[in-house]
């Protein structure tokens, strides 16, 4: 929990820039889904405040002002609306709310100004719920905040200068509650984004640990079922090359017989990472079992596998493992047919290896 906090900075996003953009993309996904409506429901009912500005402006042309100041306050939200749907980056994300919520206030600045001497005290009141509702929306905190000070300074600066008959007294106390609403909210806001990015790092690592095989750090066999699954179905839809491989360390049990169980899980991890440090992105790497592992290689054909194989062969085969030394592996590679299926795939490429086994070990042999 320790390393977690740490990584969260003093404005509630991830201080690694990567991981904020992965976070608050796969956020804002499910924001835009409730962010759209309510946006949509706020912009009819400020219009249908239309109706209460023919009441209390006195001037009818003030009022067609007010008017027109909602209409094209609607014509922004629809703007948002559909803009918000196309969006898939967060930083435009949060530059679209910041826009729209920029444009709300200076409406109700618009607003107030058009109406003959208002209630302070009343105006004040609808201004914490505006700054309660900017903490409430999802956007970057240090967003949020710079839009709560806008908000509070403009309409205290636009209420000394516009309403008539403020005792001082009343305007400060309306000042100081302002200001309390807004530490509050951003204290809420601050936490709320911060648990936001504490769960979403907490999911991943369960996730991770999910599909994970806790000693090499390859996928798991669950992993491995999963994309085995998802990789020959592609390859038959689409009929694309798919291969598989599978490594066996050469005479395992004989490091663990002389080094100890401690030597043979080192050694399995710096193979692992010397794997790694080989494939592609596409590549599926996983534990099969006890010194076993695994490649599934999507869009590749069998002469593509079998180099690929032969250099990892080579790079077990000259790596210097410290204490268990030098170590050699054995590859069987198999390609996908038409006629395979995962259970009839798999068998290949174990009678493959079982193959190469056989004649000598250190081998490569294929199908």
């Amino acid at each position: 929990m320790g390393v977690l906090r740490n990584n969260i900075n003093y404005i509630a996003e991830f201080s690694d820039k990567e991981l904020e953009l992965e976070f608050f993309n796969q956020y804002i996904q499910k924001a835009v889904r409730y962010i759209r409506p309510i946006m949509m429901c706020l912009g009819i009912l400020n219009t249908l405040f239309i109706i209460p500005d023919y009441f209390f402006i006195g001037d009818f042309s003030a009022f067609i002002h007010a008017a027109a100041g909602r209409a094209v306050l609607f014509l922004i939200v629809l703007i948002l609306f559909f803009g918000i749907k196309r969006t898939n980056n967060y930083r435009k994300f949060a530059v679209w709310i910041t826009l729209g919520e920029t444009a709300v206030v200076s409406l109700f600045f618009y607003v107030l100004n058009s109406y003959k001497n208002p209630d302070y005290l009343i105006q004040a009141f609808g201004v914490m719920v505006i700054l309660m509702v900017l903490c409430m929306v999802p956007n970057r905190w240090i967003y949020t905040i710079a839009m709560s000070v806008f908000t509070s300074t403009g309409f205290l600066i636009l209420s000394k200068s516009l309403i008539k008959g403020i005792e001082d007294r009343e305007f400060w106390a309306g000042a100081v509650y302002i200001w309390i609403v807004i530490i509050l909210s951003a204290i809420l806001s601050f936490r709320s984004n911060y648990i936001e990015r504490i769960w979403y790092m907490n999911n991943k690592e369960l996730t991770r640990l999910s599909i994970t095989d806790p000693l090499s750090g390859a996928f798991n066999r669950a992993k491995f079922n999963e994309e085995m699954e998802k990789w020959t179905g592609y390859a038959k839809r689409y009929n694309t090359d798919f291969s598989i491989a599978i490594i066996d360390f050469d005479d395992f049990k004989r490091i663990n017989d002389n080094y100890g169980h401690l030597v043979g899980d080192m050694v399995i991890i710096e193979f692992v990472s010397l794997i790694k440090k080989n494939i592609r992105e596409c590549d599926i790497f996983a534990r099969w079992g006890g010194e076993e592992f695994i490649l599934l290689l999507p869009n590749t054909n069998i002469n593509q596998a079998v180099e690929f194989a032969e250099r990892i062969r080579k790079s077990i085969e000259n790596h210097d493992f410290y204490i268990a030394g030098k170590l050699t592996c054995s590859i069987g590679v198999a390609q996908m047919s038409p006629d395979d299926d995962e259970t009839t795939l798999l068998k290949k490429v174990d009678n493959v290896l079982y193959a190469a086994k056989k004649a000598g070990k250190n081998k490569v042999v294929w199908f």
